[in-house]
């Protein structure tokens, strides 16, 4: 899959659905790092009188964390796991971007033990940082088996 991811495979890498995407292109993606654009749009569920909330930007941190996830499963021919955010420590947030403004996100994958990821993230604006935190994701690993019809015996 090439880079840019947009529009519908960029929705089918995530569990998120709209109204609630926060995300609107996979630019970059490596090992350990991922970077996705979002331009705020109009009366999106999220944004609080014309700027995204903080739980927007948080959710839009855990939203880039869900498409690196979702690419490289996608990539290996595995279902797309769920994951959820455990734990947010240490954010900060000095700018909420207005509606029209266009975000880019970072997150840097820091530990992954036993289904946890431990990542740093942050938003950018206009090339000014905006946003950071410390997130926990905890990941729900799809059983990945086939399913089929089972044969009943009587």
């Amino acid at each position: 899959m090439l880079l840019p991811v947009v529009g519908d495979a960029l929705i089918n890498l995530i569990p998120q659905k709209p109204p609630f995407v926060l995300i609107d292109a996979l630019v970059k993606i490596s090992e350990l790092d991922c970077q996705t654009s979002f331009t705020v749009p109009e009366n999106h569920v999220l944004c609080n009188k014309d700027t995204l909330s903080a739980a927007g930007l948080i959710e839009n941190m855990a939203q880039t964390c869900a498409a690196k996830a979702g690419y490289e499963y996608l990539l290996a021919d595995k279902q797309i796991p769920v994951g959820f955010i455990g734990d947010v420590r240490n954010f900060v947030c000095t700018k909420r971007p207005l509606v029209n403004q266009t975000i880019i996100t970072s997150i840097h994958i820091d530990n992954k033990v036993f289904g946890v990821s431990i990542i740093s993230g942050k938003i950018e604006l206009e090339g000014e940082e905006i946003a950071s935190c410390k997130m926990k994701i905890f990941v729900n690993e799809p059983a990945n088996i086939k399913q089929t019809n089972a044969t009943q015996y009587t």
